[in-house]
């Protein structure tokens, strides 16, 4: 990748709602919403990183099948265990995956590219470590 990117202000935030704070609820779901489009983002690997960011949330959310970063956060091994076995594969392997399929479907690698001047083929080289990078901190905020 050509500059590093991270997004600890979003997994501040993340281990905020973990923690309980009803304010940061409501700024997470505002952040959130400014990922999804990644319209304030200040490099390709920045946009994609947020776009990631936004796409894995909802992703954890569908995966658990709740939308409470507090409650999942309090999940045992048994029920971390049974959601692996209900759809085969772990959290990491499920969001990645999905972060990968929305990237090729909405063409991201592409658009990115064009956008920030840099090669597609760079995108796409970097793209599946940028989506295990995010989907790291997340899972290290929630398990």
């Amino acid at each position: 990748m050509s500059e590093p990117v991270e997004f600890g202000s979003f997994y501040q935030l993340l281990n905020s709602v973990k923690e309980g704070s009803e304010e940061q609820i409501k700024e997470l779901q505002w952040m959130l919403a400014e990922y999804e489009h990644a319209k304030e983002s200040s490099s390709a690997y920045d946009e994609l990183g947020q776009i990631f960011c936004h796409h894995g949330i909802m992703e954890l959310y569908e995966y658990t099948g709740l939308e409470s970063i507090q409650v999942i956060s309090c999940f045992d091994k048994s029920v971390w265990d049974y959601l692996k076995l209900r759809t085969d594969s772990s959290l990491s392997e499920y969001m990645i995956k999905s972060m990968m399929s929305h990237a090729k479907q909405h063409d991201l690698a592409k658009k990115v590219a064009g956008k920030w001047k840099i090669s597609s083929e760079e995108v796409e080289a970097n793209m599946e470590d940028l989506a295990k990078y995010v989907v790291d901190g997340i899972i290290e905020v929630v398990y």
